[in-house]
C-alpha cells in the first residue's frame, strides 16, 4: 500500500517539472491558465499524500501507537514507513499548515473589494501595484508619477488595469497557496507570477497599438528604481530581464494541439490520482485522529 500512496506525489512532481519546462513557449494567457490549473491539481495530489504518509509514520512510532495506530490501519498503511520519508513528511505537513495560514492572513489584510480606483501614494520610491480583490485598486507612488512622462504612465496603468480586469489576484492566490502548502511547487508558483506579468505586459502593448519597444523601455526604466510590495502584483516585480527580452521579440505563437493535449492529459491524470488520495483522507471528516 505504501508505494501506492507515493504514486500521486511522484506523478505530481513529474507534471510540475513538465509544465515548468514548457510555459515560456506559450502565450502568457495560455501559460497562466495552464500553470494555475496545474498548481491546483498538483497541490491537491501532494498535500493529501504528505498527510497520509505523516499519519502512517506517526501510527507506527512506538510512543504514539496508542493514539495513531488505528489511523494508519484505516488508511491501509500497514508497513512501517522509513524515517527518511516519514520525518520530512511530518515536517512539511506541519510547516505547510502554518505557511498556508500566513498566506490567507496576508491576502485578507490587503484585499480591497470596494469599487476600483487609482490611488496616488505620497512616497518618493518608484512603485505601482494592484491590490487583490474585486475592487481592482491600483496604487501608484508619487515618485513614479514624477519619474515618468504621460505616455509612460499610460503603459503602467494599462499593465495594472489588466491585472485588475482579469482578476489575476485569484491566479496569484492559488500559486501562493500551492507554494505555501508544498515547497517543491515554489518554482511553479514563481513561473505563474511571471506569466501573469507577461499577460499584463501584452495587454499594455495592445493599449499602445502594438508598440512593444516602448513598453519594454518603460518596464526597464521603472525596474531600475522600483520597490516591490509583498502579496501584490507589481509592474516591475518579477523577471524584468526576461520580460523585456520577450517584449523585444515577436509575440509568442499558440502551441500546437499535440502539446496542449499532452499537458492537459497529464494534468487530468494527476487530478484522478488526487481524487483518489482525497477520498482516503476524507475519512478524517467522519473519524478524527487520534480517537
Amino acid at each position: 500500500m505504501f508505494p501506492g500512496v507515493l504514486l500521486p506525489l511522484v506523478v505530481a512532481v513529474v507534471v510540475a517539472v513538465a509544465v515548468t519546462t514548457v510555459h515560456r513557449r506559450m502565450p502568457p494567457t495560455v501559460a497562466s491558465r495552464l500553470l494555475t490549473v496545474a498548481l491546483a491539481v498538483v497541490a491537491s495530489a501532494a498535500v493529501p499524500t504528505l498527510w497520509l504518509i505523516s499519519l502512517g509514520y506517526l501510527g507506527h512510532l512506538p510512543f504514539l501507537d496508542q493514539g495513531f495506530s488505528w489511523c494508519a490501519r484505516m488508511f491501509g498503511i500497514h508497513a512501517r514507513i522509513p524515517h527518511w520519508i516519514g520525518i520530512p513528511a511530518v515536517a512539511l505537513s506541519s510547516v505547510g499548515v502554518f505557511r498556508t495560514w500566513r498566506v490567507f492572513r496576508l491576502h485578507r489584510r490587503i484585499r480591497h473589494d470596494q469599487p476600483g480606483s487609482v490611488e496616488i501614494a505620497g512616497h518618493e520610491a518608484v512603485f505601482a501595484f494592484t491590490l487583490p480583490g474585486r475592487g481592482g485598486h491600483v496604487v501608484l507612488s508619487s515618485g513614479l508619477v514624477d519619474f515618468l512622462d504621460d505616455d509612460e504612465q499610460s503603459v503602467v496603468l494599462a499593465h495594472e488595469n489588466a491585472h485588475a480586469r482579469h482578476r489575476h489576484d485569484r491566479y496569484l492566490l492559488i500559486g501562493q497557496l500551492g507554494a505555501a502548502s508544498t515547497p517543491f511547487l515554489r518554482p511553479l508558483a514563481s513561473r505563474l507570477q511571471f506569466s501573469l506579468e507577461r499577460w499584463a505586459d501584452e495587454e499594455a502593448v495592445e493599449a499602445r497599438h502594438g508598440d512593444r519597444r516602448f513598453v519594454a523601455h518603460t518596464l526597464a526604466k521603472v525596474a531600475l528604481r522600483t520597490v516591490t510590495p509583498v502579496g501584490a502584483l507589481s509592474f516591475a516585480g518579477l523577471g524584468v530581464t526576461a520580460r523585456v527580452a520577450a517584449l523585444l521579440a515577436p509575440a509568442p505563437s499558440r502551441p500546437g494541439a499535440s502539446t496542449l493535449i499532452g499537458m492537459w492529459a497529464a494534468i487530468a491524470l494527476t487530478a484522478v490520482l488526487a481524487g483518489f488520495q482525497i477520498h482516503h483522507l476524507a475519512r478524517l471528516v467522519t473519524a478524527i485522529c487520534p480517537g
